[in-house]
């Protein structure tokens, strides 16, 4: 995946309201450390570049280029799970 795309979850697929999971049909998925941010920023509007942006203002203190090694690493394997869609 490329930081140009523009990933959203799949039909079926959201983000529990106070838990860190991930409802899919088939049950849940536990989501552990910023993979719920990192979700959470997927509208269909934005660009990983754009998501990663608004992660990198959110910890200013972490460097851009780990942030998106992170969300890229993050969106290739949802993807593998069928739980986002490019």
């Amino acid at each position: 995946m490329d930081t140009n795309a523009v990933p959203r979850l799949a039909a079926g697929c959201r983000l529990h309201a106070t838990e860190p999971v991930l409802l899919i049909p088939e049950g849940t998925l536990k989501l552990s450390g910023p993979a719920r941010d990192i979700l959470a920023q997927l509208d269909g509007r934005r660009s990983v570049s754009e998501v990663v942006n608004l992660l990198h203002a959110q910890y200013a203190d972490a460097d851009r280029a780990v942030i998106e090694q992170d969300v890229l690493s993050l969106l290739d394997r949802m993807v593998q799970r069928g739980v986002l869609r490019i």
